[in-house]
């Protein structure tokens, strides 16, 4: 029956968000790290992961469209939701019902590690701007404010990076 199938799909998607979960933990430690080289090994796993998962989505959604045309359903969406309520088989019910609980929280957990991955990064950025602009900044300027009139004539001395190249 086509839920058996369905279900196989949900598992392998589980197992696919599993690996994904690993690799952004691993992305967590490496970023930390600044292992740059690492870190760019493990995303490009993570990309053919996220492209299986992808994969596999159409075919649960192509499955899903099937078994609801079987029974006689139109325009259904690939919800899980919807699916779970039009299956009458305890049993496969049970099962559809304990994936998607399982899928809704290592997709939550998913995007909890990506958005703490992507506020590191963010720190990251910051600081490596800081620094540039540490570098950039000439030294024998004054940092209190003077009018921009009395400036004008001033001589002003190079920076050690030129920030227009």
């Amino acid at each position: 029956m086509l839920i058996a199938g369905i279900i196989a799909i949900l598992q392998q998607q589980l197992g696919l968000y599993e690996r994904i979960l690993e690799c952004e933990k691993g992305k967590k430690a490496l970023i930390m790290k600044n292992d740059v080289v690492q870190l760019n090994v493990l995303t490009q796993k993570e990309k053919l992961l996220t492209a299986q998962a992808d994969e596999l989505e159409t075919k649960r959604l192509l499955s899903t469209a099937k078994y609801f045309k079987e029974i006689g359903f139109r325009n259904r969406s690939g919800i899980l939701s919807d699916l779970i309520k039009s299956v009458n088989q305890p049993e496969e019910k049970q099962a559809l019902m304990s994936l998607s609980n399982e899928l809704t929280d290592i997709l939550q957990e998913l995007k909890h590690y990506n958005d703490i991955n992507q506020q590191l990064i963010q720190q990251s950025l910051d600081y490596i701007n800081f620094s540039i602009s540490l570098m950039v900044e000439d030294p024998s300027e004054d940092v209190v404010y003077q009018h921009p009139m009395n400036q004008a004539g001033a001589n002003k001395q190079r920076a050690w990076f030129d920030s227009r190249a």
